[in-house]
């Protein structure tokens, strides 16, 4: 979940888990209450300002999202960016950020960079009570870093904007020493660990080790030897350079898509719960590949296992650490490929009902699931099917068309009149979360 600014000067990191900040929190008021006058609390408070008191614990509200109202402001704050900027020109990275390519502005407002975007800022300000924060830089990756790092050191003008720029030289002068690493876009904590095996900890560091020469204990060889083909892009960025512009973002196409969720249980579940989460999980797999006219014949299933299993004696097979350093049962993975791609809700669910049945711990209680849908493709491609003697294909297509007109049928209602107007009996199972969730954006409350 996001944190607050002031949250975070207490060393609590930006999307923790509710957990760690209530771990993170009891600790440093055990560290304020014996800094305390005679070791008592004499209230609490989140404001900075009563916090300098060693006496006053740090409190914090736990808010729950609000992503129906943060998509109505975002669409209208990018209203106000198209007023300035042509949607070519604007790539949007997120629901609370931009990439803007400025080149061939400056000339037509007659402004500097800088001088423009306080200005887009101003506007969203005035008509939203919003602010911002913005990152300048000669690619898309220094905007990125000037904004993520930079930017939240410089401070704030009249109207609380703050602004940051960044070219390739002064990123190696302000940042190439800068840690942790795990700050850096797309440097998480995977390839901080696997760097700090070999002695490299900054942006620096990788730079150097890029030229290295070959006999050397540092080269380029190691670093794609730790990550591949990534080693590219992360030796790019550590010397500051980003080849790909918003106008490459704009045109590229992927060649081969995928259509997957994934979900975190609110408890540990069993086997039994856990099988009508991911029949639900497949069942809207299926209506989005139907809606889009769209279809797959690989899908791919990965189970994650409580930590709780570890519990006790009875485990005995492979264990993994998980992101917060808690040991847990390695997870199940497994993939089932159809003859032909299809969006029948039928093939699918029995195909993924199959393959959970296939892969799955039946002694392990779940807690994480994701399903994908792979190798999708537009339906109206050509697809050469293997034919056989004792199948009536004449049934099999009537059959089709008849559950062809039961999904349509079944999306207009949706669409209509909500995702909860119709639902198979499914979803009213004890466990089932389709009916929470069409309730949620992105997995948060709407």
């Amino acid at each position: 979940m996001p944190v607050s600014p002031s949250l975070k000067k207490y060393g609590i990191p930006g999307r923790p888990r509710l957990f760690e900040v209530i771990q993170k929190v009891k600790r440093i008021n055990k560290e304020r209450l014996e800094a305390a006058p005679g070791h008592k609390f004499i209230g609490q408070s989140f404001h900075s300002d009563k916090l300098s008191d060693p006496s006053v614990a740090l409190a914090y509200i736990t808010a729950p999202p609000r992503m129906s109202l943060y998509m109505k402001y975002s669409t209208q704050i990018y209203q106000i960016y198209l007023r300035y900027f042509a949607p070519e020109d604007i790539h949007v990275y997120s629901i609370d950020e931009v990439f803007i390519d400025l080149t061939g502005y400056l000339t037509n407002y007659q402004m500097g960079t800088k001088e423009l975007i306080s200005k887009v800022i101003q506007d969203v300000l005035k008509e939203t009570g919003i602010t911002a924060t913005a990152g300048i830089g000669t690619n898309l990756y220094l905007a990125k870093i000037a904004m993520d790092i930079m930017a939240k050191h410089v401070p704030a003008d009249e109207y609380g904007v703050r602004i940051a720029y960044l070219d390739e030289i002064t990123y190696r002068k302000k940042l190439w020493e800068h840690q942790p690493i795990t700050d850096f876009w797309r440097v998480g904590k995977g390839y901080a660990k696997k760097l700090a095996a070999y002695q490299i900890y900054t942006m620096g560091d990788v730079a150097r080790c890029s030229v290295g020469k070959e006999k050397e204990y540092h080269n380029e060889e190691l670093l794609y030897k730790l990550f591949g083909i990534n080693a590219e892009l992360l030796i790019d960025h550590a010397w500051g350079y980003e080849p790909c512009t918003i106008a490459d973002i704009k045109v590229y196409k992927p060649e081969a898509k995928s259509i997957g969720s994934g979900q975190v249980l609110s408890s540990a579940y069993s086997l039994e719960k856990a099988k009508i989460v991911v029949l639900e999980m497949a069942e809207q797999i299926a209506f989005d590949l139907f809606e889009q006219k769209l279809v797959s014949k690989q899908f791919v299933l990965t189970i994650g296992y409580d930590r709780d299993n570890l519990q006790g004696q009875e485990y005995s097979g492979e264990v993994a650490t998980d992101r917060y350093g808690r040991k847990i049962p390695k997870h199940a993975h497994g993939t089932i490929n159809l003859d032909i791609p299809t969006s029948s809700l039928k093939e699918i669910t029995t195909a993924v009902s199959s393959l959970y049945d296939r892969i799955i711990d039946k002694e392990l209680l779940i807690r994480r699931l994701t399903l994908s849908a792979t190798k999708v493709m537009p339906k109206e491609g050509q697809v050469y099917q293997q034919l056989d003697l004792f199948t009536d294909y004449e049934a099999l297509k009537k059959e089709q068309e008849k559950e062809r007109r039961l999904q349509k049928s079944i999306l207009d209602i949706k669409k209509k009149y909500g995702k909860n107007a119709v639902l198979r009996g499914l979803g009213y199972e004890e466990g089932a979360t389709t009916r929470t969730r069409n309730g949620q954006i992105g997995g948060h409350k709407a």
